[in-house]
C-alpha cells in the first residue's frame, strides 16, 4: 500500500483503506477547522488521506475524523487564511456539501498543496464525466 514507516497513530487511521487505492498521504497535516463549526474549534494535527473515492482526515488529538466523499466537492482553493488562522502559507480548503446538505468548507496545512489541488481535481473531473 504505502512503502514507508509511518507513526502508529497514523497506521490506526490507515487501517481503514486497506484494499483501497490512497493516492495521497499527508502525515502531520495542520487541521484549520469546519466553516460551519465557526471559530470554537482546535486546530490539531493528524494525516489527511485522499483516495479515489473519498477526501479523509484523522485527527491525532482530539480524536475526530472528517470524511468528504469526492462526488461532494464543489472546488478547493488555496489561500493563506481560514477561520482567522494562519500561518502565512497556502492552505487546501475543500468546499463541499456535508452530510446536513449545506455547503461548508475545511482546510489544511499539507506540504505540496499544488500537488493535492491538482490530484483532487483529476478525480472530482473523472467522477463528473461518469455521470
Amino acid at each position: 500500500m504505502i512503502n514507508r514507516i509511518l507513526s502508529k497513530r497514523t497506521n490506526v487511521y490507515l487501517s481503514r483503506f486497506e484494499g483501497k487505492n490512497v493516492l495521497l498521504l499527508s502525515e502531520g497535516a495542520n487541521f484549520f477547522g469546519q466553516e460551519s463549526l465557526r471559530y470554537k474549534q482546535i486546530r490539531g494535527n493528524g494525516v489527511l488521506v485522499l483516495t479515489s473515492e473519498e477526501l479523509f482526515f484523522g485527527m491525532w488529538l482530539p480524536k475526530r475524523e472528517y470524511l468528504i466523499p469526492l462526488e461532494n466537492i464543489h472546488s478547493f482553493d488555496t489561500p493563506k487564511s481560514f477561520l482567522g488562522k494562519s500561518r502565512f502559507q497556502p492552505l487546501l480548503k475543500v468546499t463541499f456539501t456535508n452530510d446536513k446538505g449545506q455547503t461548508d468548507s475545511c482546510a489544511w496545512l499539507v506540504r505540496d498543496v499544488h500537488l493535492w489541488v491538482e490530484r483532487i481535481q483529476e478525480y472530482v473531473d473523472s467522477k463528473k464525466k461518469r455521470k
